[in-house]
C-alpha cells in the first residue's frame, strides 16, 4: 500500500517506522500527513493509547472465504508506542497478511498501515502527526483521533 518507487522503478517496502514516515512525508501514493492540536496533556493521550491500543489493536483476525476452493488468510496486527523523549512518544501500527502479498518481503512486525508522532506544545495540549493511508483503514484512523481528542474506549474495526 504505501511504497516508495525508487528511480529503478522497483518497489520498495519501507522496513522501519523511519523509512515508513519518510515515505509518507514525501509523497508517498495513497497515503497522508494530517497534524492537528488536541486539548489534553501528552501523559493523558500517552495514557490513552497505551491503554487501547493492546486490546484493540494487538489483534489477528482470520477470514475464510470460498473462492472456487476453501481458502484461508490472517492479518495479525502488530502496535507499538514508546516514548521518544520527555516531550515526544511515537506509535505505529503494523500488519502480516498471510498468505503474504506479491512484493519485497517486509521488516519485523510487518507492513507499515499507520504511524503518528505526538508532542508536548503545551501543559494540556498535544500536537499530534499521523502517517496515514487515504484508502482503507478508515476506522483505525477515526479511531485513534478520538482516542486522542477525548480518552475514548471504543475498538476499531479491523479487517
Amino acid at each position: 500500500m504505501f511504497l516508495a518507487l525508487p528511480r529503478t522503478g522497483a518497489i520498495q517496502v519501507p522496513q522501519t517506522r523511519e523509512e515508513f514516515v519518510r515515505a509518507v512525508t514525501d509523497g508517498a501514493r495513497g497515503a497522508k500527513v494530517e497534524t492537528f492540536v488536541v486539548d489534553r496533556s501528552l501523559d493523558d493521550v500517552y495514557a490513552t493509547l497505551e491503554a487501547r491500543s493492546t486490546p484493540c489493536l494487538d489483534k489477528k483476525i482470520e477470514r475464510t472465504a470460498y473462492v472456487g476452493y476453501v481458502e484461508h488468510s490472517s492479518s495479525d496486527y502488530n502496535p507499538s508506542l514508546k516514548r521518544a523523549g520527555a516531550d515526544r512518544a511515537e506509535f505505529a501500527l503494523q500488519v502480516v497478511h498471510n498468505p503474504r502479498a506479491i512484493g519485497e518481503k517486509t521488516g519485523p512486525g510487518g507492513l507499515y498501515i499507520f504511524a503518528a508522532d505526538l508532542k508536548r506544545v503545551g501543559a494540556s495540549q498535544t500536537e499530534v502527526t499521523l502517517y496515514r493511508p487515504t484508502i482503507g483503514f478508515k476506522d483505525i484512523t477515526k479511531v485513534f483521533k478520538e482516542w486522542t481528542e477525548t480518552g475514548a474506549d471504543q475498538c476499531p474495526s479491523l479487517k
